[in-house]
C-alpha cells in the first residue's frame, strides 16, 4: 500500500488480479467435481442430489471459504480506494469548472479592455479628423478668399451634382449592339445576356438615345453595387466566344469627358493597330496595350 491506506498501488492491482484468478480455480474446481457443464447448472437442487459425498462438498466449501478470507482485506482496501477516487474525481471536475469560469472571466474582462481601447481610438480618429478638416477649412477658406471670387450657387449645385452622378455612374453599365424590336422584352435579352457570361444579378434596364430603324440603341444597365459591374465587365470578352452575342459589347457607363477620351484612346489604338498589324492591340485601364496575335 502507498501512503494512505485508500490509496490503490501496482502491488493491489496485482494482489486482486491473484484473487479473480483463485475464484475463476475453485468454481472450475466445483463445476469439474459435480460434472456442471457451466454456470446455469449450478443449483442447490443438482447440489443436493444423491451420489455426491458430504466430505466432497465440504472439502470445496472450506476451499471457497479459506479463499474468499484470505482476499477480504485487499477487497476492502480497494473499495476504500475507489471510493478515494471517486472523490478525487469530482474535485478534480470541480477545479476543472472553477478554472472555465475563471478563463470565462479573464476572457470578459479582456473583451471589455479591447472594447474600451477601440472606442478611445475611435474617439481620438474622430477628434484628430475633425480637427484637420477644420483646420483644411480654414486654409481652404482663406485661399478662395484672397485668390478667387466666391463660387456662386449654380457652380456649387453642378459640382455636387456631377459627384453624385459619378457615384451612379459606378453602378451602371451600357451595353452596345443589342438588336432592337418596337416590341421586345428587354429584361430578357439582358438575362440572356448575363447567362452567357455566367452571371445573374438584379438589374433595371432602358434604352438611351433616339429611336431609329437604322441603329440599335445602346441599354443602360443599372446594377445593386459597383462590385456587379466590375465583374461583369471582366467577363464581358468572353460574349466574343458566343454565337448569339458575339457582336455585343458591354462597356462602363461613362462621363461625356470619359467618352472623349475613350474615343480618343480608340483612335489612337487603331492607328497602331495599322501600322502593327503582327500584334494584338486592346484597352484596359485607360492604357494601350498590345499583345502577339499568335
Amino acid at each position: 500500500m502507498g501512503d494512505s491506506e485508500s490509496d490503490i498501488s501496482v502491488g493491489d492491482l496485482d494482489i486482486l488480479k491473484d484473487a479473480g484468478a483463485d475464484m475463476n480455480a475453485w468454481i472450475g474446481n466445483l463445476r469439474t467435481v459435480m460434472k456442471f457443464k457451466s454456470h446455469q447448472d449450478v443449483t442447490v437442487e443438482k447440489l443436493s442430489k444423491p451420489g455426491i459425498s458430504k466430505d466432497t462438498l465440504a472439502k470445496i466449501l472450506f476451499e471457497g471459504y479459506q479463499m474468499v478470507y484470505s482476499h477480504r482485506n485487499t477487497c476492502e482496501s480497494s473499495r476504500v480506494g475507489v471510493e478515494k477516487l471517486k472523490s478525487e474525481l469530482i474535485a478534480a471536475q470541480r477545479s476543472v469548472v472553477k478554472l472555465q469560469q475563471q478563463l470565462l472571466a479573464s476572457q470578459e474582462k479582456l473583451l471589455e479592455n479591447q472594447t474600451a481601447q477601440l472606442e478611445e481610438m475611435s474617439t481620438v480618429v474622430d477628434t484628430a479628423v475633425d480637427k484637420g478638416m477644420r483646420s483644411y477649412s480654414q486654409v481652404l477658406s482663406r485661399t478662395i478668399k484672397d485668390s478667387v471670387p466666391v463660387l456662386s450657387e449654380k457652380t456649387l449645385k453642378k459640382v455636387v451634382q456631377e459627384a453624385v452622378t459619378d457615384e451612379d455612374r459606378s453602378k451602371n453599365l451600357v451595353v452596345f449592339g443589342l438588336t432592337e424590336e418596337k416590341s421586345e422584352d428587354l429584361d430578357s435579352k439582358i438575362s440572356s445576356l448575363f447567362d452567357d457570361i455566367e452571371e445573374k444579378p438584379s438589374f433595371e434596364a432602358l434604352r438611351i438615345g433616339e429611336q431609329s430603324e437604322e441603329t440599335n440603341r445602346p441599354v443602360k444597365i443599372r446594377l445593386r453595387n459597383s462590385d456587379n459591374v466590375h465583374r461583369i465587365l471582366q467577363k464581358a470578352k468572353n460574349l466574343r466566344k458566343t454565337s448569339k452575342h458575339r457582336t455585343v459589347y458591354i462597356q462602363p457607363d461613362r462621363s461625356p469627358e470619359e467618352r472623349a477620351k475613350h474615343r480618343e484612346l480608340v483612335k489612337e489604338m487603331r492607328r497602331r493597330a495599322s501600322e502593327d498589324p503582327d500584334n494584338y492591340y486592346y484597352i484596359h485601364s485607360g492604357h494601350i496595350l498590345h499583345r502577339d496575335k499568335a
